[in-house]
């Protein structure tokens, strides 16, 4: 790809790991964005199933546009920092490879971005299952423009219910990027929150776009599912870098009950994984297991801050917490997974269930 003297408005990148069922759609997606010059960064990550053939096979129709980077398997965080440390366009913008989206998610985003000169821009998304059209619900930023950094963060508890973590309905300003030295870390999941808590301790100004481009695609055994030993520390470091966020912009008393929610969100995730099949705890393992992350997490970072829970099962299982009946919590948490197993319309995986 040396030859190449095209000047890209915006590179997107999407790192690629066994998605060969659904990977030539959004690499579609990425080809047919309209009245824009944008190169297309595969960044295939150690895949066995096929999806390195058809990256390449995509890069041989269109040699100009397309890279492919091949690597060994060390995650989408790093897979991620391969592409921009590549990427020559304006503009980065990060695509999920089983996803896809509308062809004018660039042209209208980057005329946008472009016009009010911001550091990055957010806008709306269909959230939908696999093969269930009946499932899509269409989610917009309900947010003002912001132009300073004093903006951003007087509108920010908005901005938190608005997909924070998500790559996808984001479009960033690259000399932003560089000049934060904003980069993934190696951490196996949970890398977008984490990368995206970098980019709002530095954030001046956004655009806020109130249409819909993207479309993501919940998959049936996707990683944030099954059984992770690590899953606790992973979702407890998110919730630490949140917190020094916070405290950084001396926002702690006012923020308090967001807070409070990453760290619920940790022990939420951690009971969820608790009551998987595939983990390997006794039942009074599990029990002693959530007393234990409750007494250390619950009564210091939870209850000072967690205001009155409008959902009715987040509810429930909270006051099961902290009134003690961990036993209980369990209970109710492996009751809602096979009641999702079973009737997959009226919930949402665990993931958008805490992440949007």
């Amino acid at each position: 790809m040396k030859g190449r003297h095209l000047m890209f408005d915006v590179s997107i990148i999407m790192p690629v790991y066994n998605v060969a069922e659904h990977l030539p759609r959004a690499i579609e997606s990425a080809l047919a964005q309209k009245k824009v010059i944008g190169e297309i960064i595969l960044v295939n990550d150690g895949s066995t199933d096929g999806s390195k053939e058809i990256c390449e096979a995509y890069a041989e129709k269109e040699p100009l546009l397309i890279t492919v980077i091949n690597q060994e398997n060390q995650g989408s965080g790093p897979a991620r920092n391969a592409g921009m440390k590549q990427a020559s366009g304006k503009f980065i913008y990060f695509a999920d490879p089983d996803d896809y989206f509308s062809d004018r998610l660039l042209a209208d985003n980057l005329a946008l971005v472009k016009q009010r000169e911001t550091d990055i821009i957010v806008f709306g998304y269909t959230q939908e299952k696999a093969g269930r059209l009946d499932t899509r619900e269409v989610r917009l930023p309900r947010l003002p423009q912001m132009d300073t950094q004093k903006d951003f963060r007087k509108h920010f508890r908005n901005f938190y219910h608005f997909s924070p973590y998500a790559l996808w309905n984001k479009l960033y300003r690259k000399e932003f990027l560089t000049k934060n030295n904003i980069k993934f870390t190696n951490q196996r999941m949970g890398q977008d929150a984490l990368f995206n808590i970098e980019v709002y301790k530095h954030l001046e100004s956004v655009t806020i776009n109130r249409r819909a481009y993207y479309h993501y695609v919940t998959h049936q055994g996707s990683a944030v599912n099954r059984y992770r030993e690590d899953r606790f520390d992973l979702e407890l470091n998110i919730a630490k870098s949140f917190e020094s966020l916070i405290i950084e912009w001396e926002e702690a008393e006012e923020f308090k009950d967001l807070i409070a929610e990453e760290y619920f969100n940790v022990i939420y995730l951690e009971t969820a994984n608790l009551v998987h099949p595939d983990c390997p705890f006794t039942t009074e393992e599990k029990v002693d297991r959530l007393t234990e992350l409750w007494n250390d997490i619950g009564k210091n970072k939870i209850v000072p801050g967690k205001k009155d829970e409008k959902n009715p099962f987040r509810y429930a299982l909270l006051y099961e917490m902290k009134t003690g009946h961990h036993r209980n919590a369990l209970f109710l948490m492996k009751t809602r997974n096979l009641a999702a197993a079973k009737y997959t319309k009226p919930f949402t995986k665990i993931k958008s269930f805490f992440r949007n």
